[in-house]
């Protein structure tokens, strides 16, 4: 009977906590995100857990204190109070936020990313100081009480992100769930389109050009979770069809729900597949291939290849040589743009080959979220480096000093890009650099020709 007895005021306690939490912890944060997201939000169930947590995590830190202290019967008391301690907490937390998002936390940024900590340790040091009071506690307890709060409460607060919330457009709905993914996949258009959609981008491709150096470029986005590989490699295919004459010489393949009717899925299959077209279309004496990869990357040197529901196979080191390899395109330029790149390199090395990576082989890169146009890497040496040179080299050079700047200043750890230059493949870089740079000499002059003559019209028809 007792035991049923305590099953009845656990459950009511839950409940209670439940409900509290409901209107206490996230209430700043909700209402700004409902604000945010307007009428045409949801409840997001995919959101409840990271923003939940807090629930079992308060349960567990009050029951952990009123045992220290001998007291169980004051664990409600003492969970409605931390619930109330986190309302300015978390208040005080959403004005530091929206002062970093409107531009105004300049005068935060002497604090580095240590800023962010600020409120879970003043959450720690204050529901320390309620248990002592509430239980007249020793010192030597006091000191227990605060370890447990720090490793219960504290510490797994600070490692989820403070974006999480219940209320979600419904974009971001469909980019946590992965529904938009599994439900363009399985639409019947999609299902049958995509076969034809790799064999027409394959089948486009131009021949190369007796006696000139011809750039072909493929760009790969390989995580459907996030727009900004997707944005990325769109951006950078249309930047070397202008600049670096890839017209008739490009493919993508993209994982994104967006894209899944006008693009070929990224995948290890789609990639070999591709390569071994380029190479049957181009010089194998005088083309270069420029290959761009663009996604998530883990500590164990593995490319995210991730589109859901389909199991992709993996994209490592190995496999990417083995499938470069397999191809026959002896003169290659690769960039791999993700987190840990530089573990790409040792593998991908050879005398004909440039390899660029974005980060060292123990370092993550940065700028991966759906609201940016580029990565921190990406940007630096696609959208600005590259806009200003032809040499890929001399342009890894520019975008290593930016990004090192950009990460200083933003107070992230270096990601210490790579690069790797074999010897044979420096000569046919120079030449393709020259010949662009004539290409946009010449240019120039027809566009300086075109507005003298635009010029000189207008001038007799003003007078």
């Amino acid at each position: 009977m007792a035991s049923r007895g305590r099953c009845r005021r656990d459950g009511r306690l839950v409940a209670s906590v439940a409900r509290r939490e409901g209107h206490c912890h996230p209430c700043c944060h909700e209402g700004r995100a409902r604000s945010k997201t307007g009428p045409a939000g949801s409840v997001s169930r995919y959101q409840a857990p990271a923003t939940l947590c807090y629930v079992p995590l308060v349960l567990a830190t009050a029951w952990g204190l009123a045992r220290l202290a001998r007291r169980p019967e004051q664990t409600l008391a003492l969970v409605v109070a931390l619930l109330a301690l986190a309302i300015p907490i978390d208040a005080v937390g959403g004005l530091y936020q929206s002062l970093l998002e409107q531009g105004m936390g300049g005068w935060v940024d002497r604090f580095g990313r240590a800023a962010d900590h600020i409120p879970y340790l003043w959450l720690v040091l204050a529901a320390s100081v309620t248990a002592a009071r509430m239980f007249t506690l020793t010192v030597a307890r006091r000191c227990i009480a605060a370890l447990i709060v720090a490793a219960v409460l504290g510490l797994p607060l600070s490692a989820i992100p403070r974006d999480r919330t219940l209320w979600a457009s419904p974009d971001d709905e469909d980019e946590v769930s992965g529904d938009r993914g599994q439900a363009a996949l399985a639409a019947e258009d999609a299902f049958y389109v995509q076969p034809k959609l790799l064999e027409r981008e394959l089948a486009a491709l131009r021949r190369g050009r007796k006696g000139v150096i011809d750039l072909y470029f493929v760009g790969l986005a390989g995580d459907a979770n996030q727009d900004v590989f997707m944005k990325e490699v769109n951006a950078v295919s249309q930047l070397f069809r202008e600049r670096f004459d890839t017209e008739g010489r490009t493919v993508r393949l993209i994982n994104n729900a967006k894209a899944v009717a006008e693009a070929p899925i990224a995948t290890v299959t789609s990639l070999g597949m591709t390569l071994r077209r380029v190479a049957g279309v181009m010089d194998p004496g005088e083309d270069i291939l420029f290959l761009f990869l663009t996604s998530h990357g883990s500590r164990e040197h593995r490319f995210t290849l991730e589109f859901r529901p389909m199991r992709l196979n993996v994209l490592d080191p190995a496999r990417l040589r083995q499938v470069l390899d397999a191809s026959g395109i002896t003169r290659r330029v690769i960039v791999v743009s993700a987190c840990y790149a530089g573990g790409f390199i040792e593998a991908l090395r050879t005398e004909h080959t440039l390899v660029i990576a974005a980060a060292a082989p123990d370092k993550t890169s940065f700028g991966c979220n759906n609201e940016a146009e580029f990565t921190y890497f990406g940007k630096a040496y696609f959208d600005e480096a590259l806009r200003e040179t032809y040499s890929f080299v001399e342009g890894f050079e520019r975008a290593k000093a930016r990004v090192a700047a950009r990460e200083k200043k933003e107070h992230y750890d270096s990601s210490d890009p790579q690069m790797f230059v074999g010897r044979e493949i420096r000569q046919p870089l120079a030449a393709l650099e020259e010949r662009l740079k004539r290409a946009a000499g010449r240019r120039a002059g027809r566009e300086a020709v075109t507005d003298g003559r635009s010029e000189e019209v207008s001038g007799r028809d003003a007078s």
